[in-house]
C-alpha cells in the first residue's frame, strides 16, 4: 500500500511533481512465521517528491514488503545466486496457485497475481510468501482532442489495476491455504549442500488468463 509522509499535512501529488528515487535506510528485523525464524530487510523504495506550488518535500512509499535475508540463521540465496535451482521454480509455484484460485476468478481477461517474497526453506518447503492483490489489465482510452477536431484524436493505453479489495483478501486466505498443503520440492544446492532460496518474482508475477472459465497460462 502506498503511503505519503508529510510534515503533518495531506497535500495531493500532482503529476507536474519533480521526482528522484532513491532507498531507504534499512532496518533489520526478525519474524516468528509458522515455527520458522526469518531475519528480514525493511526497506522500501521510496520517492522525494516536490509539490511545485507549495515547494513541500514529500515522501511516497512503496513496496514495504520486508526482504528476507535469512531463514532459521542460514543465508537466502536468489535463484540465480545457487548451483541448482529447487524444482519449485517462480513458473511451477505460479502455475500450482493459479489452479488453485482460479473458479474464484470468473470474468474473461489478463490478470496476475502480485507474488513476492516466496522462499523455498533447505527441506524444501515453501515457508515464507507476500501477496498483494489480484490485478487485472484494463484499456484506457484517452480523447485528446479539441471541439471541432474531425477525426478525433484518441489513443487507448494498458493498465494493470487491482481488480477488487474484498476478492483479493478472499485469494489471499485461499493463497495462504493452497501454500500450507502444497507439496515438498527439491531445495537449492550450493556446495552440493540445501539451502534457502528466494523465487524468481518477475516468474511470479507473469500473466495469465481467463477465457470462457478456461486459465490460460
Amino acid at each position: 500500500m502506498t503511503q505519503n509522509i508529510s510534515k503533518g499535512m495531506a497535500v495531493i501529488v500532482l503529476s507536474l511533481f519533480f521526482c528522484t528515487s532513491f532507498s531507504a535506510s534499512a532496518q533489520v528485523g526478525t519474524i516468528n512465521y509458522k515455527g520458522n525464524v526469518l531475519e528480514v530487510k525493511n526497506m522500501a523504495d521510496t520517492t522525494e517528491v516536490l509539490d511545485p506550488i507549495t515547494m513541500e518535500t514529500l515522501w511516497e512509499i512503496r513496496n514495504p514488503n520486508p526482504i528476507p535475508l535469512k531463514l532459521n540463521n542460514m543465508n537466502i540465496y536468489a535463484d540465480n545466486e545457487v548451483e541448482q535451482r529447487p524444482s519449485a521454480t517462480g513458473e511451477v509455484v505460479r502455475k500450482y496457485l493459479i489452479q488453485q484460485i482460479s473458479g474464484q476468478v470468473k470474468a474473461d481477461g489478463e490478470y496476475r497475481l502480485m507474488l513476492d517474497n516466496i522462499i523455498i526453506s533447505d527441506k524444501g518447503k515453501i515457508v515464507y510468501h507476500n501477496f498483494n492483490g489480484l490485478e487485472k489489465k484494463t484499456t484506457i482510452t484517452t480523447n485528446h482532442s479539441a471541439p471541432g477536431d474531425t477525426p478525433a484524436r484518441v489513443s487507448q493505453t494498458n493498465r494493470w489495476k487491482e481488480t477488487d479489495k474484498k476478492l483479493s483478501a478472499s485469494l489471499a486466505n485461499q493463497i495462504e491455504k493452497a501454500i500450507d498443503k502444497a507439496p515438498t520440492y527439491k531445495p537449492a544446492m550450493v556446495y552440493n549442500q540445501p539451502v534457502p532460496c528466494q523465487l524468481d518474482t518477475k516468474e511470479l508475477q507473469r500473466p495469465f488468463t481467463i477465457k470462457g472459465g478456461m486459465v490460460q497460462y
